[in-house]
């Protein structure tokens, strides 16, 4: 939501191409910090143009780190105000494209005259410490050294650079130590993926239209396919068109990206986005050797620790029948796992995990164990759990135990019913360990008491998405209840309108929680009749929910603003884990 200027200001971050660019960097003081910026400049493609050196010796030591870089220039005099209109490219009528000003603090005044005259000419200024004389700020910095094209950047606007750096180290302390490949291993397929598939599809369109232009406006338009917005868009699994047909890769990419553990991304393939083929359902799937996995869409998990009570578990089942149980792995803090589903995960021969279970959950698989995420893409669910079942069916017969982990409760629109049903039939009946079901606990996540005496006296949880992509019957609207519809999202605009079609309150409070209880949380909360404009541009981080009622509001009516046209809905990022000494237990 967009604040108040006025009361609040927050600049813009942006990453700009600077290719060709004459940078002209004003004096030299703080040298260690000026050659910085020199060689941020020149590694950005631009030209470094340093005028009015502040120290005879700094000469000398830019001519000699520098001077072998013909994109580098060194103008050894004081400064002059035409050196704005003079020393740029002929594109630009020789006005430079950016300034920095270096200056001594003693010459302060000066970068004030540079500043205003800047802002007359429209020319980006930093002026090194001064942050009311700059239009913008050069973050701390990081860029992949091996060239994968990463760069972090953080800024504190001008509140100090120390604590840039210190923010930076810690966010770059955080990422896999494979982030170079994941990178380069994503944009290679998202070029394969181009080249081979929306190619294809504009040489298609070209060739039934014989119109280029539109040939070419459908290629721009498919990088929406990569947004957030679109990257979980209800497809029907048995009613594609063409087009999702040809561009199906490019949205189970886009979710890899989205759900896939992090350290894993570097060694995904074409092949697992092929996900499994209409001639696979219904045959079995070989799961292949006991302990590491040989096939390419099974995963080991990076976690060492070892359970030992759970180890000589299960070497004295090598020989026994095998088992099965389904887990619920509650909305994703380790927090809310229950102890009997950490018993499972941790003895578990092979576990079967839905796509949305949390990488901080599949962190406590032991390194041993075969895993295997669900391919459940968009047109492509029922395939998918297809393809789940006969591989737990055929480790099952290999005398293995099987634990098909699930996000939020088994039975809570998770198929486990249906699960329970097939693995039953084929003599194997199952163990069901029950999970916190998101539809509950991302109430209390987003401070909303689904029951409260004279606010709401009942609760109704519902799907948004029904067999086959079915829309289900709308419920009828009832004041004192609470609502929440699960698998709603990507398809809200069609809910909404139905919803409203069947005498819903348009005014009536709603909350948007996507990851519930994960450490990237985000509540979102405004009234039903803004909802699918509200969805539509904060776009999507699945899973989430859709929550209505007046319980939305019942326990934030003081904070909680007036929603209207011109400032539709708020907010609230994050949730904060509470350390309850897990350390121990989940080892």
């Amino acid at each position: 939501m967009i604040q108040d200027e006025v009361s609040y200001s927050l600049p813009l971050m942006v990453a700009c191409n600077c290719k060709d660019e004459v940078q002209l960097v004003v004096g030299t003081n703080s040298l260690g910090t000026c050659k910085n910026r020199i060689r941020s400049i020149l590694r950005s493609g631009a030209h470094a143009v340093v005028v009015s050196p502040t120290q005879e010796g700094d000469v000398k030591q830019l001519l000699s780190t520098f001077g072998q870089y013909s994109r580098f220039q060194l103008i050894d005099r004081p400064w002059q105000l035409s050196d704005l209109t003079s020393l740029g490219r002929p594109l630009v009528a020789r006005v430079v494209d950016r300034v920095f000003v270096q200056l001594p603090l003693d010459q302060c005044l000066v970068g004030k005259e540079i500043y205003e005259q800047c802002i007359k000419l429209r020319i980006p200024i930093n002026v090194f410490q001064r942050p009311e004389w700059s239009t913008f700020h050069v973050g701390s910095t990081y860029v992949d050294p091996q060239s994968s094209g990463l760069q972090i950047s953080v800024s504190t606007n001008g509140q100090g650079c120390i604590l840039a750096n210190r923010i930076k180290r810690e966010i770059i302390a955080s990422l896999p130590s494979n982030i170079s490949q994941i990178v380069s291993n994503v944009g290679r397929l998202r070029d394969q993926i181009i080249n081979e598939d929306q190619q294809k599809l504009i040489k298609d369109h070209y060739n039934s239209t014989k119109d280029l232009a539109l040939a070419e406006n459908v290629w721009y338009g498919l990088n929406s396919e990569y947004e957030s917005q679109n990257l979980n868009h209800l497809v029907k699994e048995f009613d594609m068109t063409e087009r999702d047909q040809k561009l199906k890769r490019t949205r189970w990419l886009s979710q890899l990206i989205e759900y896939y553990p992090m350290s894993k991304l570097a060694d995904v393939s074409l092949n697992d986005l092929d996900g499994p083929s209409e001639e696979q359902q219904g045959q079995k799937q070989q799961s292949g050797t006991q302990g590491k996995p040989s096939n390419s869409e099974s995963i080991e998990n990076d976690d060492s620790t070892q359970n030992s009570v759970a180890l000589e578990e299960r070497k004295s089942r090598s020989s026994s029948r095998g088992r099965i149980s389904l887990v619920g792995s509650g909305p994703g803090s380790v927090s809310m796992l229950t102890l009997g589903a950490l018993q499972e995960i941790k003895t578990a021969d092979i576990i079967l995990a839905d796509k949305l279970v949390p990488q901080s959950v599949l962190d406590l698989i032991p390194e041993d164990t075969e895993t295997f995420i669900a391919r459940k893409f968009p047109g492509n669910a029922e395939r998918a759990q297809q393809e789940l079942l006969e591989k737990g069916l055929t480790s099952l017969r290999e005398g293995r135990k099987v634990v098909r982990l699930k996000q939020g409760d088994p039975y809570i629109f998770g198929r486990g019913g249906e699960e329970y049903i097939f693995f039953t039939e084929q003599g194997y009946e199952p163990s069901v360990f029950p999970g916190l079901s998101s539809a509950l606990a991302s109430t209390v996540v987003a401070r909303v008491p689904a029951t409260q005496r004279d606010v709401a006296d009942q609760v109704l949880v519902c799907t948004g998405t029904g067999r086959k992509g079915a829309l289900p019957e709308a419920p009828e609207y009832v004041k004192s209840r609470t609502t929440v519809f699960l698998m709603a999202l990507h398809r809200v605009d069609v809910l909404v309108q139905e919803l409203l079609a069947h005498s819903w309150d348009t005014e009536v409070p709603a909350a948007i929680v996507e990851r519930a209880s994960c450490h990237d949380q985000r509540v979102t909360r405004t009234l039903l009749k803004y909802v699918p404009e509200v969805v539509e541009e904060i776009g999507s981080r699945p899973p989430g929910l859709l929550i209505v009622g007046h319980s939305v509001a019942a326990l934030i009516q003081s904070s909680l603003k007036t929603f209207d046209d011109s400032n539709k809905y708020s907010i609230e990022e994050g949730f904060q884990e509470t350390d309850i000494g897990l350390g121990a237990l989940l080892k």
